[in-house]
């Protein structure tokens, strides 16, 4: 299988100090795909491959939990609600006439991992890049590319918290549009489906700067800064945070209270040129709300530290950009 002699170059590269990476299958549904752990514990894992439309990135917790949404059970079915949001990925419902749908993916289009250019363990966690296609696949009469993707991850800790850097580029195989709506576009993160099973009384949302709510989980600002999420998992609690770039395209954030969040753009795009993305994602374990109410409700002192803590991990994003 031509993926897994792809894998085979970077064998070598997944003994790093304390971090590894390593070829292993999608544990429970389909898809291949690249395992990272620290001290053996399980903290991400990078899916593709067979059996999957999209690749994505899983994220653990601190006791090897999954946080985020598989999308499809053993069996390749579909499972739980809106299979299509999967880990933290990256579509649009919309691509140039509006024939192709890279959100949904349910006409037989498919973003196809080409290659793995790199896998590597450091002393402070793991860098991937890979060069995914976006193809029209079984939509209209060949398969052909729609955007060439290099993807690049990198994985690690910080104080506790994982800590993902979604950097991307697209580049234009023909003259298109990136576009649809902000609840089906973007880069986003989607917690586990177990989040919505549970009631989504049980989430809530902290965001910078705070915008206004503009209807059905849309806030209107093109100066976003960051999104935090804030949801119940196996009776434990949990954060996950999307830090965006200040020099890159933002329309609109996207919520919603099932644990699917995001940042919005529509982007004209002449053939073979490139749209550069960054992203910071932090994803920990978190207090649970302070008080007693059903819903469970944020205080006004958590909300305080939350979002300095908040604050201030954005502007080391930022000055690691430069």
């Amino acid at each position: 299988m031509k993926q897994l002699l792809v894998f085979s170059l970077f064998l070598s590269l997944s003994v790093q100090a304390a971090w590894t990476v390593k070829p292993a299958a999608n544990p429970k549904a389909p898809g291949q795909g690249l395992a990272i752990a620290q001290d053996g514990k399980p903290v991400a894992h990078f899916v593709f491959g067979e059996g999957q439309k999209k690749p994505f990135l899983h994220v653990y917790g601190a006791k090897g939990e999954l946080l985020t949404n598989p999308g499809v059970g053993p069996d390749g079915k579909d499972t739980g609600r809106y299979p299509h949001h999967r880990g933290i990925y990256i579509g649009w419902r919309v691509i140039s006439d509006g024939t192709y749908d890279l959100w949904h993916i349910h006409k037989g289009e498919i973003m196809r991992v080409k290659e793995i250019k790199s896998a590597k363990a450091g002393d402070n966690g793991v860098t991937i890049v890979a060069d995914i296609e976006w193809r029209t696949g079984k939509v209209g009469d060949s398969d052909d590319l729609l955007v060439s993707e290099t993807r690049a991850l990198t994985v690690s800790k910080v104080d506790g918290v994982t800590q993902v850097d979604f950097h991307t580029e697209l580049t234009a195989a023909r003259d298109l549009t990136l576009g649809g709506d902000l609840q089906h576009a973007g880069c986003h993160f989607r917690a586990h489906t177990e989040v919505a099973d549970k009631g989504t009384k049980f989430t809530s949302y902290l965001w910078e700067p705070e915008g206004k709510v503009a209807g059905n989980g849309k806030i209107l600002s093109k100066e976003w800064k960051w999104n935090r999420l804030q949801f119940q998992l196996g009776g434990n609690w949990y954060s996950a945070t999307q830090f965006n770039s200040p020099n890159q395209p933002v329309e609109e954030l996207s919520w919603r209270n099932y644990g699917r969040f995001g940042f919005f753009f529509k982007k004209d795009l002449k053939q073979g040129e490139t749209q550069k993305l960054d992203y910071r994602f932090h994803i920990a374990p978190s207090e649970q709300p302070a008080l007693e109410s059903f819903p469970p409700q944020v205080s006004k002192d958590q909300e305080t530290r939350w979002r300095a803590a908040a604050q201030k991990a954005y502007r080391e994003f930022v000055k690691s950009l430069k």
